[in-house]
């Protein structure tokens, strides 16, 4: 409780600023949904990427989709989309990048020549896969007619464009951002609306070599009404906040990396786990993170109140980001500092001491965490297993240390969860986890050991088991 009063204490130096802001006028939000983005996202949606088969992404337009194209999953771009994510990582973001980098869903062409190095396209792609991907992504879209289903569904994709542009207006997002970072003479913002990314969202854009910039945030819809039109929720606001921050901070962590990293390494490591099922597989992306999420609670403050503000710095620490309240105080000393700090870079060197401070006065907790935590060290069959028995007849998890008995959480639902047939039982050291299963021969399996919402696993002493995901294929009779 003294934290949060304090937290609220010190935001409200920046309420004089919401009243300026009302006075002034701002360049609106334009939205779309656009035809590069919806390529890519049939591409990876084909090729199997989770993040892009989302279950809140079913839609009737998502339906079609599937039906339109789903005759061409063996194409050449389908297969070279999954060997990608499976040896490069290509996913999520990086997706969407490649979407911004090119002219258009027809051409492809490059906007900015790879060869130079984009400096916004994601790091994933390496220039010659890059290339290969997009001649074969070209002829998908020949041979698919993509830009003829593109537009059977204008009406949709208008419709979509509309709800989002009426929620952008509710709020004057680049006046606070102009104010708060500096303002941006040479960049275009443009917010455009993922049809297929359901919960998804990613703060992508595009610089080119003369400095111009386009901020174009893509935001995912995972709500649909009657007819199938996007619904946006009107918490849309901090979502935008934040995919619209990324353009501004992660530049920053970028230069301050050197200075960032011996801190961040430090309180990455006992959360790796956490932050790698939110897709954050690197410190340096939990920094981006950090700043993002911080700074949001300060538009969450400027926009919307005390109260708003206080509930997103909790919705952050539930999340994982303990600092989250912490830093946004912090930042409060920027906004009412400026004549010392007059760009945010200029306050980096505070941020970096921040986090030095918070990896020292959390050293102790977060090893004592680590020494309770129990840990997998065998399975049978091995997880990631592609030629399992289909007359396997239980699962077994050996554990590092004894568990507390009759208390688990195998957690998972729907066709690729295993059928368990028996008792699920430790041995007499509450060491090994017997899962009685029953398979069927040539078939994928997904369940998690421990979840965010289920904890069961714990061991004797305390520790939770850090949620595990278990896969495994059987092979064909």
């Amino acid at each position: 409780m003294r934290f949060f009063s304090l937290l609220l204490f010190v935001l409200c130096a920046a309420r004089p600023a919401a009243a300026e802001e009302e006075a002034q006028g701002s360049p609106a939000l334009m939205a779309s949904v656009d035809a590069r983005v919806e390529l890519m996202s049939v591409i990876f949606r084909l090729a199997g990427n989770p993040e892009y088969n989302q279950p809140n992404s079913a839609s009737p337009y998502a339906k079609a989709v599937a039906e339109r194209f789903g005759t061409f999953r063996g194409h050449a771009v389908i297969e070279t989309a999954a060997r990608l994510r499976r040896e490069r990582g290509v996913s999520f973001d990086a997706v969407i990048s490649m979407a911004l980098h090119v002219a258009d869903a027809e051409t492809l062409a490059e906007r900015i020549p790879f060869d130079q190095e984009p400096e916004r396209l994601d790091g994933r792609w390496r220039l010659d896969e890059a290339r290969a991907f997009l001649e074969e992504a070209r002829a998908f879209a020949r041979e698919a007619d993509f830009m003829g289903f593109f537009a059977e569904h204008e009406a949709l994709f208008d419709a979509a464009a509309s709800r989002m542009e009426a929620r952008l207006a509710e709020r004057r997002y680049v006046e606070w951002f102009d104010r708060f970072f500096g303002a941006r003479p040479g960049a275009t913002f443009h917010v455009y609306v993922g049809m297929l990314l359901g919960g998804g969202n990613y703060g992508c854009g595009l610089r080119f070599q003369d400095d111009r910039e386009e901020i174009t945030p893509v935001l995912g819809v995972y709500q649909f009404d009657a007819a199938g039109v996007p619904v946006i929720a009107e918490d849309v606001a901090g979502t935008v906040a934040h995919e619209l921050c990324h353009s501004y901070t992660n530049a920053l962590v970028d230069q301050h990396a050197e200075d960032l990293r011996p801190a961040a390494e430090r309180i990455f490591a006992p959360r790796a786990g956490a932050m790698q099922r939110m897709a954050y597989g690197n410190w340096q992306t939990m920094m981006y993170e950090s700043l993002v999420r911080a700074c949001v609670a300060r538009f969450t403050l400027a926009t919307e109140g005390e109260k708003a503000a206080a509930a997103e710095v909790r919705s952050q620490h539930a999340c994982g980001f303990a600092w989250t309240g912490e830093l946004a105080e912090l930042l409060a000393q920027y906004e009412t500092g400026r004549e010392h700090y007059p760009a945010f870079d200029d306050f980096m060197p505070e941020i970096v001491a921040f986090f030095e401070r918070w990896a020292d006065e959390h050293a102790a907790e977060d090893a004592e965490q680590a020494a309770l935590r129990p840990r997998v060290t065998a399975m049978a069959p091995a997880n990631g297993a592609l030629d399992v028995d289909p007359d396997l007849a239980a699962i077994e998890v050996t554990f590092d240390r004894p568990m507390l008995d009759k208390m688990w959480s195998v957690v998972g639902g729907g066709p690729d969860f295993p059928e368990i047939a028996g008792e699920v039982r430790y041995d007499a050291e509450c060491r090994v986890l017997t899962i009685p299963v029953r398979l069927a021969p040539d078939k994928a399996y997904r369940f998690w050991l421990n979840s965010e919402q289920y904890d069961s696993f714990r061991s004797r002493e305390g520790g939770v088991l850090e949620p595990l995901e278990v896969t495994f294929r059987t092979r064909a009779e």
